[in-house]
Formats: structure tokens, C-alpha cells, sequence
């Protein structure tokens, strides 16, 4: 229900009047801390003979950085293996025994998008590993690869025209040329 300028009026007055109505918020609870690695022990130092030094001295310089662990060089940086080449990489690791260099995946798929691999048909392909000469018969799709196809995969072969197709096709071709 709208309300005219007067009620309006009279409700801004009424809100003025009265104090701003202050709810009461709970405290945040804490966030939980994940507790620090302990820092690595310094080399204890030699210890140097004592020199009197002038009473202004500079402060000591800034400790230089240390390096990255050994856990954070090993992660492999701009690796993501989503779920749609899963099964690629599992059957992978199975026929290699090794998992994918990195980039290797991207050079098989560019070698399909470019039209490099032979196509096999039925969305199969035979591409060449980088680096090597071998070759491994892979079913894929243009934007992924689904999987390795066995050892003794075969395309399959064309299949040879049954006597009732040739008739058709003799049939069509008659009827092409009474028009």
C-alpha cells in the first residue's frame, strides 16, 4: 500500500526521533592457526675474536633469503590433469611405465589438431612419441586424448558391399538417366 507525503513525512520524523536501533554482533570465532614450520638451525659460527667498535655502528645487514625447500622445487609447476584425461594418463603409466614428461600430452593432441598423426578412422590416430620414432595408436577426439588403444588394436576393416547395394546403385543410376 503506497504511502502519501504526509504519512512519509511523519514516518522520517519518527525514525529521527528514536535511537538507531543497535544489534548486538557475536564475536568472530578465532580462525584456526596452521602452527609454523620451525626454522632451519643456522651453522653455528666460528667464533671471532673481539674488536672494540666504534659506538655508532650500523645495523647488522638483512639475512639473505633462503632457498626454496626440496618439496617446492619437485612440484611440478603448470601441471593440471583434469578429469577427462584421466584414464589417458592411467593407461599411460600401465603400456610406459612412467608417468607424461611435461608437455608431452599437449604434443600428442597438437599432432591430431594439425593433422600430423595418421588417422586410423573411427576417431583413432597413430602418433609419434617426442623424442623417439615409436609410435602408440591412441583414440581421441580433437581437443582430447581418451586412450591407448592395445598393442594388437587393428582398424577395422572397410566393409565390403553386399550384392544389394551394387543393385541399388545400379537402380539409381538408371533412373538418373530416364530424367
Amino acid at each position: 500500500m503506497p504511502l502519501n507525503s504526509a504519512q512519509l513525512a511523519a514516518l522520517v520524523e519518527r525514525a529521527k526521533t528514536k535511537p538507531p536501533l543497535v544489534v548486538p554482533t557475536p564475536p568472530a570465532p578465532p580462525r584456526p592457526v596452521r602452527p609454523a614450520k620451525p626454522a632451519p638451525a643456522l651453522k653455528a659460527e666460528t667464533p671471532r675474536p673481539t674488536v672494540t667498535a666504534p659506538a655508532a655502528s650500523p645495523p647488522p645487514p638483512p639475512l639473505a633469503p633462503q632457498p626454496p625447500t626440496v618439496e617446492a622445487e619437485d612440484f611440478p609447476i603448470g601441471w593440471n590433469l583434469k578429469k577427462d584425461s584421466w584414464h589417458f594418463h592411467r593407461r599411460f603409466y600401465a603400456v610406459f611405465r612412467r608417468t607424461m614428461a611435461h608437455g608431452e600430452y599437449t604434443q600428442l593432441l597438437r599432432q591430431i589438431y594439425r593433422g600430423q598423426a595418421e588417422d586410423l578412422g573411427d576417431n583413432c590416430w597413430r602418433v609419434t612419441l617426442p623424442g623417439s620414432s615409436r609410435t602408440l595408436p591412441v583414440r581421441a577426439t580433437r581437443w582430447r586424448l581418451i586412450t591407448i588403444l592395445p598393442k594388437n588394436w587393428q582398424p577395422p576393416a572397410a566393409a565390403a558391399p553386399s550384392p544389394s547395394d551394387s543393385a541399388l546403385a545400379s537402380e539409381l543410376v538408371q533412373t538418373a538417366g530416364r530424367r
